[in-house]
């Protein structure tokens, strides 16, 4: 029955579809007639045919699209990344219904008193697990009263959406949500009407957007979701212990939210200390403005008269104080004589609104005094136990109860603003503090005899003496000195961390202790190591810094509680994808060893991205891959770009991939804890050999061939994308450069993801895999490691959806830009045989007949997907030509670089995927 049922909610989608294209079809001919639309459906078939072997049938696509002027080109990138567009609307739409019909099942069994089934992956579905595995109550409180999840938001600088285009798609799921399928069928006019709007409406920003537009953006996503969503995320965890555990108490913040947009100045000169400032003041005013209207409605809730309630003191003293205050609260003192909780809600109300246009310098000087975040909270507090004193004890669940929920995860604040810097100005700044020229040049003894000793009479820099600084060193000492001001007028909480990109040695962290000295201020400091060499030396670097007399002040004052940040993208970059993988978990296992060993409390950061090459994939199944550093029960992940359009523009979705986390942290905890982590030997010894066989042929092709990095900049669009207006941080980390080093890891797994070689999701794992299964007896022990080893399944696993997503047909598109044919040829062999190898490979470890055999529907959306794609990626091809021709017309430069733009959004839509 339920099988029959799936399938008649898949029929469903694709009818939805089907309606949606054909409404597009008809929008398409009305706006830019019939020929353009009879365009559209040549280069789809033609795709199709292509895709079947029919070499004609490519050599015809490619030569139709070089017939194509710029408008016309534009036109058919259009028709196609406006068709994704509609197709992810109509998908996401469908999984939010699965998921909404599975949890009304769920709750309605529950009221009916019968047993039920939570939905897999659930809040829920882990306390059950947990219960099943003898988890005893006690230690059920202890578990989630560590735990503490934190989601940091970040810029992209390959983001494909303008927050415009984020409203619109928005505003047409909704619609799309609220119709029927035969009502869809139909196309009634107010879909018609968005299709329109979209068809007319820029994909293309005019100008680079700056770190505010980004900040606005990112705010978006609270604003839309998150503040409404987080309330039901608390109910669920305390809902499931109170029916598994009654007792257990879920802590008041389990789920909080961080930033980097604003704060992350590594490689990014628009983030400056003025900037900042006006982004801490535009989380503050978010956080305000929004729990305003929470305590607008609980205000308009609570209306409780005493003269049909009783009230303690402590309330009575509150609403009286609040009676006699000025202006607005004297009015609804007036009108609301006898609703006390109305009063001190409304009054409280209006003392935060007062203070939500303030900003840094207006706070300084403004008059009366501030809320905080504890005063509010106690406030809350104070009616909710008045009310569980009385009759009207139901009143203190739900308005209230969210009220307290928004008030424990956002705060003031919205989110934590972390500041991040790279290691290298910190110590440019340091040689000029200490006055010590040579100061980068020495050995790592005396570097921490010198800060050792500089720290012990370290003193806050006076404004003159910054003020002669060079500009190099006050862009480092400026945002330090602002978190002083920000701490005290918005409270300690609207900052969070201060991570250190690239950190290779003790003294890297000892440089911004002593400039935070020099600041006077205090921000918890995370190395972040992101290279093979920086991850293998981690634990080392830590056992030492923890030792350190010099820091010894600071994990006293920090709990001995410690960050510490893992890079996936530049590791990534570094050393390939299986390599990269496996230094990451050898890390986690050494860096918890010398934490429990100096008895540290540890949260790991994991710095992943939305691409599998980046760290992405299922978030459950990547928690559950690597538990060990879960064991203090904390964890911190960035959120990106193109996840944050993809996972939190949807209240349904942003629950589902929130509960997965949770999920999965809640299991990582209790097996980090109490469960055996031990791998054995045998696979951590053929782990090593895998890992220094695809090392070997990652090195031998990205840093051994000096040709390499020439295909890679004439095979993909990476200098193209450069010049588009996606993001404020620039592609490189130093201005001029073009390195791979100093190539930001985000632009380079773009560029191979819309080229489709998808390099960095999969080079080197056949190499590494062969290396094994070419031994006696390696094809039993590497199938016995994939399906009894997560970590080694999950890498498995998210390389084979890379791998799928890749496309080596038209990868040879993209080569056919390399001008040098011998070298376009020796560098497309080397990765077409690697390809074919790890399809081979990874095919005799999973034992399947083809890749994604045991995810069906995942493998049939990418082949249905495909011809669709296709002709994107053949427009992209012709513009990069024409942009790259010796002599291109100047009235086409501009058109050229609009389709160039389109064909990104398109591809990424396609694909579901950026960087």
């Amino acid at each position: 029955m339920a099988s029959t049922h799936a399938l008649d909610q898949h029929a469903k989608l694709r009818a939805e579809i089907r309606s949606l294209g054909a409404t597009l079809g008809q929008t398409i001919a009305a706006l830019e007639g019939q020929r353009t639309l009879d365009t559209v459906e040549s280069l789809r078939t033609l795709a199709k045919e292509s895709r079947t072997g029919a070499a004609a049938a490519s050599r015809e696509l490619a030569q139709t699209i070089g017939r194509l002027t710029p408008a016309e080109a534009f036109n058919q990138a259009m028709a196609f990344t406006l068709y994704f567009e509609l197709v992810n609307l109509a998908e996401e739409n469908f999984r939010i219904r699965i998921l909404n019909e599975r949890n009304q099942r769920h709750r309605t069994a529950l009221a009916a008193g019968h047993v039920s089934e939570p939905m897999r992956e659930s809040i829920e579905a882990a306390v059950i697990e947990l219960k099943h595995a003898g988890v005893s109550a006690q230690k059920m409180q202890k578990l989630v009263r560590q735990l503490a999840v934190e989601l940091v938001f970040t810029a992209h600088p390959t983001e494909s959406k303008r927050r415009t285009m984020l409203e619109k798609l928005a505003t047409l799921a909704g619609m799309l949500r609220s119709h029927s399928l035969e009502e869809i069928q139909h196309g009634p006019e107010v879909i018609r009407r968005e299709i329109v709007s979209l068809w007319l409406t820029d994909r293309s920003r005019t100008e680079r957007p700056e770190v505010t537009d980004e900040a606005r953006t990112g705010l978006w996503y609270f604003d839309r979701t998150l503040y409404r969503l987080l309330p039901r995320l608390h109910t669920d965890l305390q809902d499931a212990l109170n029916r598994h555990y009654p007792g257990v108490r879920a802590p008041n913040r389990w789920l909080s939210f961080g930033s980097w947009i604003g704060g992350d100045r590594d490689g990014n000169p628009g983030v400056t200390a003025e900037v900042t400032a006006e982004v801490l003041h535009m989380n503050r005013r978010m956080a305000i403005r929004k729990l305003a209207d929470v305590l607008y409605q609980l205000a308009g809730s609570l209306t409780v008269s005493d003269r049909r309630a009783r009230f303690t003191p402590a309330i009575r003293r509150m609403a009286q104080e609040c009676r006699t205050s000025s202006g607005q609260m004297s009015r609804i003192g007036q009108r609301y004589p006898r609703e006390p909780y109305r009063i001190i809600l409304s009054s409280l109300r209006e003392r935060l609104l007062a203070q939500a246009d303030l900003n840094l310098v207006d706070e300084a000087s403004a008059t009366g005094p501030k809320e905080t975040v504890e005063q509010v909270r106690s406030i809350l507090a104070q009616i909710e136990s008045d009310l569980l004193r009385e009759r009207a004890a139901p009143l203190a669940s739900g308005l209230l109860r969210d009220a307290l929920t928004c008030v424990d995860v956002f705060g003031l604040n919205t989110a934590r603003l972390d500041l991040r810097q790279h290691s290298g100005p910190h110590g440019r700044a340091i040689a000029e503090l200490l006055q010590q020229p040579g100061y980068e040049t020495l050995e790592e003894v005396r570097k921490q005899e010198l800060l050792t000793a500089a720290l012990a009479g370290a003193a806050v820099l006076p404004d003159d003496k910054v003020a002669a600084l060079s500009a190099d060193t006050r862009t480092v000492i400026e945002p330090l000195r602002l978190a002083v001001r920000a701490q005290r007028q918005f409270g300690p909480e609207c900052l969070g961390i201060y991570i250190i990109s690239m950190t290779n040695e003790v003294s890297d962290i000892l440089e911004v202790l002593l400039l935070q000295a020099y600041a006077g201020v205090r921000l918890p400091i995370a190395p972040l190591f992101e290279t093979l060499d920086d991850l293998s030396r981690a634990p080392t670097v830590l056992a030492a810094l923890f030792t350190h007399p010099a820091y010894a002040a600071e994990l006293t004052r920090n709990q001995r509680h410690q960050h510490v940040m893992l890079g996936y993208s530049d590791s990534n970059k570094d050393c390939g994808y299986l390599t990269a993988n496996w230094a990451l978990f050898r890390a986690q296992d050494i860096i918890m060893k010398v934490c429990n060993a100096q008895k540290i409390r540890i949260t790991l950061f994991h710095g992943r991205g939305g691409s599998i090459a980046r760290g992405g994939g299922p978030a459950a199944k990547a928690i559950l891959a690597q538990p060990v550093g879960l064991k203090d029960g904390g964890i911190r992940v960035t959120e990106q770009g193109e996840v944050l359009s993809t996972r939190y523009h949807d209240p349904d979705l942003a629950h589902r991939v929130l509960e997965q986390m949770a999920y999965g942290v809640l299991l990582g905890s209790n097996e980090a804890q109490h469960g055996s982590l031990r791998v054995p030997k045998r696979w951590l010894t053929t782990m090593e050999q895998m890992s220094k066989a695809a090392l070997a042929a990652y090195r031998a092709c990205v840093h051994d061939d000096p040709d390499f990095l020439i295909f890679w900049r004439q095979a993909t669009p990476i200098d193209e994308i450069s010049e588009l207006n996606f993001g404020s941080r620039p592609t490189y980390r130093r201005k001029g450069s073009m390195s791979v080093g100093d190539l930001r890891a985000i632009p380079w797994v773009f560029s191979w993801m819309q080229s489709r070689f998808n390099f960095p999701g999969w080079y080197g794992l056949g190499s590494g895999l062969q290396a094994v299964l070419a031994r006696k007896g390696g094809d039993k022990q590497l199938r016995e490691m994939y399906q009894r080893w997560p970590f080694f399944q999950t890498m498995v696993d998210n390389a084979q959806l890379t791998l799928c997503k890749a496309d080596m047909s038209i990868a040879r598109v993209y080569a056919s830009l390399v001008e040098d044919e011998a070298l376009r040829d020796r560098i497309l062999t080397r990765i077409i045989e690697e390809y074919r190898l790890t399809e081979k490979t990874m095919l005799a470890v999973t034992g399947q007949a083809h890749l994604l055999e045991n995810e069906p529907v995942l493998a049939k959306s990418i082949k249905l997907r495909n011809p669709y794609v296709d002709p994107l990626n053949y427009l992209q091809v012709e513009m990069i030509k024409r942009r790259r021709a010796p002599r291109v017309k100047k009235a086409d430069q501009e058109g050229i670089r609009s389709v160039l733009e389109l064909t990104v959004n398109g591809i990424a839509g396609g694909l579901k995927n950026t960087g």
